[in-house]
């Protein structure tokens, strides 16, 4: 059995390794990939195509599985919904990677494929409360929390997977979790292709650990995210909620707290509850003098910790509940920190929120007026025009920005602009030869509003530079040119463009 067990651990990591070097080499995805998030820790093209090596060692993995099982298994409708969702899952995140799709298709998507799950049998049928023998029967509720669970899962894969290595090194500790779960109960499908996933997320590992050469993408976070859902299903016993459903949620408490305050904090700021910032705890590990690696590995070693925890405490049937309470409140600090809440800076955001939420809203409709009118643009200086409209709009007294070695500025008179006292400054390095520095009066914003708006009108320029890109299929500097339109439409819509000067 242990030689069985090695061999699928070492196939799924080769084929995994082998097709994302071979994806590497060709380049595949970088012509997606140059679309330069604003909030990535990253510099530089990274191409989205990690899932696409951890699908292939899933799927060599599954498909030899069977000859070293009954051959019955292989008729068996839970064990093709497996495999058929989670290439699904994979499908859904590719075509996302390469054209982004809206949420409320992916989350459609995605239900329909926990529907599907459900449907061939992979359900939660009875709910066991923990530290007691009592079950209780779910009955119609069964498909909602199924759905539930399968979606939810997709989706905290996807949420964690904001530095590199993190969503793969906890996805491999869950995977390895689900790996001893099965031994332990005897479920020899699940035990070999939670082997296999295990050796997908280690060939993928080699890839993305600091600094990463590749992304899971959507594809990798969506496919990792349901086998873990569709195998702990399987592994529950007899349908009922037992340490294999529960110990998964366990491992992602960290990142569970920190998404939920995340949304908290937008929440608060007015911004769009699911829009990247750089507020998470990994980031503000990073900017106190962590490395990428070690903050990696302080994030690992945290949800080992809630993992094993909570495993020990529901396996041993509350003798250990208290050491797992204990560490669970000190989790909770441990995430309050990272978000740097306390009862009175949640007052005070909670307070200056009321007043600039309407201001917040102003600068995302501009940006996203500003990244439209990039498509008509018909230069980068008239560009530059409509960005200082919104800058002005916004509220900003002075900007400069630097593309390479040139650089465009402008301040608005009667106002303190050169007096450093009264002026809120930033800057922001939206790439590598692109520098936004902005200016705004005291008098007008909250040192917390300023770096909102500041961090919203980066993100603009970011966005309309990338819109640029993809119209003209040229970098944005203040001397390019548009091409030359290539339909009646887009000429109408340029001839009708007129710059704000």
């Amino acid at each position: 059995m242990f030689f069985t067990a090695l061999f699928f651990l070492l196939l799924g990591c080769f084929a995994s390794w082998l097709v994302i070097h071979l994806a590497l080499q060709i380049e595949l995805g970088v012509s997606r990939s140059e679309e330069i998030q604003h909030h990535h820790t990253h510099s530089g093209v990274i191409p989205r195509v990690g899932g696409l090596g951890i699908v292939v060692g899933f799927a060599a993995t599954y498909l030899l599985c069977f000859f070293f099982l009954d051959e019955r298994d292989n008729q068996s409708l839970i064990h093709y919904s497996v495999f058929a969702g989670a290439v699904a899952a994979f499908l859904l995140g590719f075509i996302d990677d390469m054209r982004p799709l809206g949420a409320r298709v992916k989350l459609l998507a995605q239900i329909i494929i926990a529907l599907f799950a459900h449907h061939a049998g992979l359900e939660v049928k009875t709910f066991a409360v923990p530290f007691t023998s009592m079950n209780i029967s779910l009955g119609i509720f069964s498909i909602f929390i199924t759905v539930g669970w399968v979606v939810a899962l997709m989706n905290l894969i996807n949420l964690i997977d904001g530095l590199d290595g993190l969503a793969g090194g906890v996805g491999l500790m869950l995977m390895s979790l689900l790996a001893y779960l099965a031994y332990q109960g005897g479920v020899a499908f699940s035990l070999i292709l939670s082997l296999g996933m295990c050796g997908a997320i280690l060939g993928f590992l080699f890839h993305n650990f600091p600094p990463a050469k590749v992304y899971m993408g959507d594809s990798g976070a969506y496919l990792i995210g349901y086998v873990i859902a569709s195998i702990s299903l399987i592994n529950s016993e007899k349908g009922t909620v037992l340490a294999a459903l529960i110990a998964p949620v366990l491992a992602l408490a960290l990142p569970i707290c920190d998404v939920a305050f995340a949304i908290l904090r937008r929440g608060i700021k007015g911004l769009p509850l699911f829009r990247p910032d750089r507020g998470h705890i990994h980031h503000r590990l990073v900017a106190s003098g962590l490395s990428r690696q070690h903050t990696v590995l302080v994030l690992y070693a945290v949800s080992l910790l809630a993992l094993v925890a909570g495993l020990l405490a529901f396996t041993a049937q509350g003798r250990y509940l208290p050491i797992f309470l204990g560490f669970l409140f000190v989790l909770f600090l441990f995430a309050i920190r990272g978000q740097k809440m306390s009862p009175q800076n949640f007052s005070r955001m909670l307070s200056e929120s009321v007043d600039a939420r309407q201001d917040t809203k102003n600068a995302i409709q501009l940006r996203d007026w500003l990244a439209l009118e990039a498509k008509r643009a018909d230069s980068g200086e008239h560009l530059w025009s409509d960005f200082r409209f919104v800058l002005k709009k916004i509220g900003f007294c002075r900007a400069e920005l630097r593309i390479d070695t040139a650089e465009r500025s402008f301040y608005l008179p009667k106002t303190p602009h050169d007096e450093p006292d009264k002026l809120w400054e930033e800057s922001h390095e939206i790439a590598a030869d692109v520098e936004l520095t902005l200016y705004a009066e005291k008098a007008y914003f909250s040192e917390r509003q300023f770096y909102i708006i500041s961090d919203i009108a980066a993100e603009a320029w970011n966005r309309a530079a990338t819109q640029w890109r993809l119209t003209n299929e040229v970098e944005l500097t203040f001397d390019a040119e548009a091409k030359e339109p290539e339909s009646y439409r887009a000429q109408k819509s340029r001839s009708l463009y007129r710059p704000t000067y």
